[in-house]
């Protein structure tokens, strides 16, 4: 018989990551008991952790059917609704553990969930107000703090913003491979070398690098840690730092005399030194292709005898709102009638089949692992049209002229209105407004090809 002690440890093993040695307890305690309360949510947080989300709903809802005055099923249920993007059925399940849970801690971290399904939908004032709730009963949240200044940042309150946004910034296992018993956090001193590292995605990893000037002119001396794939367009685009490309690497070593840095610094942290204000970034293009690599897709696009455009129609990932971030090739017919041009594929994956379409995919430009061949088509083409991803953040880098599809969902980085984002001057934005189809958006983007490109080659 599964005992409350033998799901205690259950429960230490799920909170360590042992989800294999707990989910044997868990497995056997339903077994004896499928509808035990505690048993039912451990499953659902095993279930989530390891990703199965539908599972870990079901687990959720039944905890919920069998013991609805049990807090951390309406919680986990909650959370699984969110990762499901399931909006309103998880502001429902958060709302209804608000009115169970027993404690401010609880009701904090209740309030902390809501705010971060709000911000993920892009509602960033409905998100701040339950993140300044969840600081009034926890204020020590740094995930509180961080969502609060996700919603500062997107309101254009950046001076609080940055300050907010960074409480939670490297707390995950952003470093694997270099611990340093020393360092500290950069203040922007001049009397030591700077380890600033990335975090989050190529796309983060690129807008941030939009300060690396700044933090190489102030510091004595700038070591970058970075993604592998963009480690080569870092070299060439920030001569004065030194670059390792080995991020989320283990047992790599580094150079001796970089080993022991006084200070340290996630990227985005630099908007804090940096950044205070919108009107502070000089929007100016950061990045160095490889002229080389440029001068081959040049020729190339020569021998066509027309401008050519890079397209990009999807993005994100299922955690980041992918299903808001799509196109259906058979929508962008109004750009491909708007302009006569040859249009390349900037997807990031294979694209497919791509009949009935004048699109092209040059796999050597962006199905490599290194981001210096996707630079170095980026920087060949006249324009770019992209859905929300990372590659529009390579096109502001770049200078290239880039118009973006911006989905309802947009992150914080995009503001809540107008069509410039202060990071890239060369970038477009085109937001969808809520409830509304892409096909609006797609019309203004074919008016922009036809009207602000230029180049005499519009039909």
């Amino acid at each position: 018989m599964i005992g409350l002690d033998d799901l205690w440890k259950a429960s230490k093993f799920a909170e360590e990551g042992e989800y294999e040695r707990a989910w044997k307890i868990v497995d056997e305690a339903l077994y004896e008991d499928p509808n035990r309360t505690p048993a039912l949510v451990l499953a659902s947080f095993i279930a989530e952790k390891e990703g199965h989300y539908g599972r870990a709903y079901n687990y959720a809802k039944r905890c919920t059917q069998v013991a609805p005055t049990e807090g951390a099923g309406w919680i986990n249920l909650g959370r699984c609704c969110d990762w499901m993007w399931k909006t309103d059925e998880a502001d429902a399940a958060f709302r209804k553990a608000l009115a169970v849970v027993p404690d401010d801690k609880s009701k904090a971290l209740v309030y902390l969930n809501l705010s971060s399904i709000w911000a993920q939908q892009g509602k960033f004032r409905k998100a701040q107000d339950y993140a300044e709730k969840s600081l009034e009963l926890n204020p020590d949240s740094s995930k509180a703090k961080h969502n609060l200044g996700m919603c500062q940042l997107a309101f254009g309150d950046w001076s609080d913003g940055w300050k907010n946004y960074s409480a939670s910034v490297g707390t995950s296992a952003n470093r694997l491979q270099v611990k340093y018993a020393d360092e500290v956090q950069w203040k922007g001193e001049s009397d030591g070398p700077v380890v600033i590292y990335g975090e989050q995605g190529i796309g983060d990893e690129i807008n941030a690098a939009s300060m690396f000037p700044d933090a190489i002119e102030r510091a004595e001396r700038v070591i970058i840690e970075t993604d592998p794939r963009l480690a080569g367009l870092w070299k060439r685009s920030f001569p004065k730092a030194k670059i390792y490309g080995t991020r989320g690497r283990r047992n790599v070593a580094w150079d001796e005399e970089d080993r022991n840095p006084k200070y340290s610094m996630s990227a985005l942290q630099l908007g804090e030194l940096f950044r205070p204000t919108p009107e502070t970034c000089p929007g100016s293009a950061f990045l160095v292709a490889d002229p080389e690599r440029v001068m081959m897709w040049h020729a190339l696009w020569a021998s066509k005898r027309k401008p050519t455009v890079g397209i990009a129609w999807t993005g994100g990932t299922r955690n980041t709102a992918q299903h808001t971030r799509q196109w259906k090739l058979d929508e962008l017919r109004p750009l491909f009638d708007a302009v006569d041009a040859n249009w390349v594929s900037l997807e990031y994956k294979d694209a497919g089949n791509l009949a009935g379409t004048p699109i092209v995919q040059y796999p050597n430009g962006t199905l490599t692992k290194d981001y210096d061949d996707t630079a170095a088509l980026v920087k060949s083409l006249t324009c770019v049209v992209s859905m929300q991803t990372s590659v529009i953040h390579l096109a502001g880098g770049l200078g290239v002229p880039c118009a973006v599809g911006l989905p309802h969902t947009s992150q914080w980085r995009y503001g809540m209105s107008g069509e410039t984002m202060p990071f890239y001057s060369s970038v477009r934005l085109f937001r969808q407004k809520d409830g509304q189809t892409w096909s609006p958006v797609i019309k203004n983007i074919s008016e922009w090809l036809k009207t602000n490109v230029g180049y005499g080659w519009a039909k």
